[in-house]
């Protein structure tokens, strides 16, 4: 593609400078990552963060970025990163064909909405970026989510399917349904929401949104390939594909654009032509003449490169005329998003993101845009509370809506929803993020569409997709102030899909099976072990729970705000462990001691330790403080001697402070740095300590530098060996040894988990039936039998740790399950080895949450024809028992 490296690195920081008020641009060229750094580092020094808004996307950006360096405190070349992913995506293609399945992986949840306990706060599930109607059939339509890919429903969103798990990256930003058959679809694989924060210049680790194109399905979702329209690996932000449309006349033609530009195909997607070399923000379609297409550009500040402006075709693509709009090209505008008024097509609404993301104005046509006027809103509809403040998060998200009926009739979505009535002249609230003035929406919209056949509006956000009829209704701040609630009713669609992004997660270690997670967006997710909840509130990041005290555990958001529960979530309180007001990571790290009751540990600048269950903290280090106080990241405590910790501080590029590892043998007195042997300019992800040898400890890296993921001491740290050997040139996220099993180890990587047995030095893919997503995080509970892991976009998944134990080691693929056929009606064959059919089996159906739907024992033949009485979607048969334990997807039509 051509400029497309150029472009990329222009875009450093360019949406940083459009949406946070502390990074100011000193010189006429983009700033690269450790400016910015400093820059917030300095802007929050005077700032009360609980009160201030618009800086949480730009943590997220940096703690994520930070993963993927080269080493020297810039994005390292992403190369190694699609070549995994693609190697992985082409794995487990390979495993599926045959009939056998090595899998052993199958979701756990979250299985539905929780129940709010977070008593501010509207809960959610996930992140939807886009969705698309079935044009046949009003029961049918699709989202597509963040980091979770592509989903379907057939029956109003009672429950979903997953259709793109095996895509070699699973992120969605536009859908597209060939309108004369609707088994053929486009999809944009990409996370547009994050352009500017691209994996080549920051790679960030949950969000990392590169793109490989425009994708193509001729059966309805079952098999996906690549269109003409790929990138290189380099290409970043430029992979990026923001919309995607179809000529109904001639289903032949589609025309995409993005970052890179305008591109038009007329053979279903084989062969692109670009048109445009320009960066496109939008592009909608006439719906009354669909060969009218009107398509917006955008200009980045902090470069000075692009424009902003709107163009008009009237050959569905082929040529186009740039628009005298009156928009400032440059200097003034960034984002432009658009949409037509169904009852008079000539109007079309333009909304205008100013350089803090805020609103700067509409601009409107009523004559298909020959003239267009301005229009100074009221209010700035992307402020996050009423309205009168500056600023926003309007290149991240927004949403705009006209009505089908009253052309002066405007919804808008930014972080609330928003409602005019007299053509974007006044706003009045729909929704507000929070539950403080009644039943509301989940901020942080994306998405706002009317659905052709029935009416209703759906909304998608941060926390997933909303439905209500077109009866959207307004009221006013006063109003709201006075104690009326929201009128408009919104139905939740949530349920049964599993798409959270969770940062950690822990479990009770108790036959109970009880799990906390930390979700992005959506506070944390607490499992009783028959029901979950929305606990604690803001961003759920790291947590830890009470062995043999169900309801007990303890939760945190952001920058180490801890809090406790002791009743599961439906009250909670401060836990103070940041006792010296100290910085704090993104996610900062808490452990528990499990064999010393009461007694945690928690990172910040140092490391902070109760010992009556949290209640109280005391610092049982001094560690030095350096130019910025470097921030714990990864904690660990032995098993077999409570008095040996080790503790990672991260590397701080932009204060040249390395990375340190520290140790000590006395319970916290004294402290010893033991780095020398371990790259020092890599994130440090994971610390675990043999469970029988405190000795013997490893070390994980994020991070883009080859052969440097995994390092092992035997000598407690004096010297260090480096066992990365054949494992991907990704980040490594988490590390746990494997219970009872010799020192074998797991580890989670962004595409998936790998398996070191203690004297091997080969790590073993243990990924098969895992969708392709990141691992944030793993956890064992030896009671039930569990092997839990935690994903960045599609939930929780678990195994039997006895697959993974000596006491499993026997398991092999061929001792699996055949079962065909994979796509069916609810009836299919189950086949076992002829060695097992004289052993007692349980075969249980698994829906796609987790839920156990049917079961039945096996026995005393090796083939049976079974049938299950259950809805449309996708299933996983779960065969267990006997030193057996396998599963096997498939898909009832």
């Amino acid at each position: 593609m051509k400029n497309c490296f150029f472009l990329c690195c222009l875009f450093v920081a360019a949406n940083l400078f459009g949406q946070q008020p502390f990074v100011v641009k000193t010189e006429n060229k983009p700033v690269d990552f450790r400016e910015t750094q400093r820059q917030f580092n300095d802007w929050k020094k005077d700032k009360d963060l609980g009160k201030t808004r618009n800086w949480k996307h730009f943590k997220r950006w940096e703690y994520e970025m930070q993963m993927h360096t080269g080493g020297n405190g810039e994005p390292g070349d992403p190369t190694g990163y699609f070549e995994a992913a693609a190697e992985m995506a082409r794995y487990k293609e390979q495993q599926q064909q045959s009939r056998s399945m090595m899998s052993n992986w199958y979701p756990v949840g979250p299985n539905v909405l929780p129940n709010n306990y977070t008593g501010y706060m509207e809960n959610g599930v996930g992140r939807i970026n886009c969705m698309a109607f079935d044009p046949i059939s009003s029961s049918t339509f699709y989202v597509g989510v963040a980091q979770g890919g592509l989903w379907k429903t057939t029956n109003n969103g009672t429950s979903w399917t997953p259709l793109t798990d095996n895509l070699p990256i699973t992120r969605i930003s536009d859908i597209a349904i060939d309108p004369t058959n609707t088994n053929t679809m486009f999809v944009s694989v990409c996370d547009f929401e994050y352009i500017g924060f691209g994996l080549y210049l920051n790679g960030r680790k949950r969000h990392t949104h590169y793109g490989v194109g425009v994708y193509k399905t001729t059966d309805g979702g079952t098999t996906w390939n690549p269109t003409g329209l790929s990138f290189q690996l380099t290409d970043g932000d430029a992979s990026l594909i923001r919309k995607i449309v179809i000529n109904p006349a001639n289903t032949s033609q589609v025309v995409a654009c993005g970052v890179s530009g305008m591109y038009r195909s007329t053979d279903g997607g084989a062969n692109w032509t670009q048109l445009m070399d320009t960066l496109f923000w939008d592009m909608v379609q006439d719906p009354t003449t669909p060969s009218t297409l009107y398509a917006s550009s955008g200009w980045v500040l902090n470069s000075n490169m692009g424009y902003a402006a709107i163009y008009k075709s009237t050959d569905f693509g082929a040529t186009w005329t740039l628009l005298n709009t009156g928009i400032p090209t440059t200097g003034t505008v960034q984002r432009i998003k658009l949409a037509i008024a169904p009852s008079n097509t000539n109007t079309v609404y333009a909304l205008a993101v100013d350089a803090q993301s805020g609103l700067y104005r509409f601009y409107k046509t009523t004559n298909g845009g020959t003239n267009w006027n301005s229009i100074t809103a009221n209010v700035n509809v992307l402020d996050g509370n009423n309205g009168q403040g500056s600023g926003g998060q309007g290149t991240y998200d927004i949403g705009l809506l006209i009505d089908a009926t009253d052309a002066n009739k405007v919804f808008v979505g930014g972080v609330n929803m928003w409602l005019s009535a007299d053509g974007a002249n006044t706003f009045n609230p729909v929704a507000h993020w929070t539950t403080n003035y009644g039943p509301t929406l989940h901020g942080d919209i994306h998405y706002i569409d009317r659905q052709p056949q029935t009416g209703n509006v759906f909304v998608c956000s941060d926390g997933g997709i909303y439905r209500a009829n077109n009866a959207i209704q307004s009221i006013t701040w006063n109003q709201a102030n006075n104690g009326n609630f929201w009128p408009t009713q919104w139905t939740k669609l949530n349920d049964n899909l599993q798409i959270t992004s969770f940062y950690r997660i822990s479990s009770s270690k108790s036959s109970q099976a009880e799990l906390i997670g930390g979700a992005q967006d959506n506070a944390s997710f607490y499992y009783d072990g028959t029901s979950w909840y929305t606990i604690f509130g803001g961003d759920g990041m790291d947590n830890a729970m009470y062995v043999n005290t169900p309801g007990s555990t303890i939760g945190s958001s952001q920058y180490g705000n801890f809090y406790l529960t002791f009743d599961g979530g439906q009250s909670s309180f401060g836990a103070n462990a940041n006792v010296g007001n100290e910085n704090a990571e993104w996610v900062s790290p808490i452990i528990m001691d499990y064999n010393t009751s009461g007694t945690v540990y928690a990172g910040f600048e140092n490391v902070t330790k109760s010992t009556d269950g949290g209640n109280s903290w005391s610092s049982i280090s001094n560690f030095p403080t350096g130019f910025y106080g470097t921030e714990v990241v990864a904690i660990a405590v032995a098993n077999s001697n409570a008095n040996v910790i080790y503790a990672g501080k991260r590397v701080r590029y932009e204060y040249n402070e390395p990375g340190v590892l520290y140790k000590t043998i006395n319970g916290g007195s004294s402290w010893t740095n033991i780095t020398a042997g371990l790259p020092d300019s890599l994130y440090y992800t994971g610390i675990e300590i043999d469970e029988t040898n405190a000795d013997i400890v490893y070390v994980t890296m994020a991070g883009f530098v080859s052969g440097q993921k995994v390092f092992r001491s035997v000598d407690g740290g004096t010297t260090w060996q480096n066992i990365s050997y054949n494992l991907p040139n990704l980040p490594v996220n988490c590390i746990k040894g494997i219970p009872s099993a010799g020192g074998d180890m797991l580890i989670g990587t962004d595409i998936g988990v790998y398996k070191l047995d203690y004297n091997a030095n080969t790590w073993v893919n243990q990924s098969m039936g895992l969708p392709n997503v990141i691992i944030s995080d793993i956890e064992f509970n030896v009671p039930a039998n569990k092997i839990y892991v935690s994903t960045f976009g599609r939930g929780i998944w678990a195994n039997d740790l006895s697959v993974f134990t000596d006491a499993g080691s026997a398991v092999t693929a061929d001792s699996g399950l055949k079962l065909y056929p994979s796509v069916n009606n609810g009836s299919f064959t189950i086949e076992i080895n002829e060695q097992l059919k004289d052993k007692t089996l349980q075969l249980e159906i698994i829906d796609v949450m987790g839920r156990v739907v049917a079961k039945e024992q096996l026995q005393g033949r090796p083939r049976y024809e079974q049938q299950v009485q259950v809805g449309a979607g996708m299933y996983y048969a779960r065969l267990s028992g006997e030193g057996i334990s396998a599963v096997k997807s498939f898909i009832v039509k």
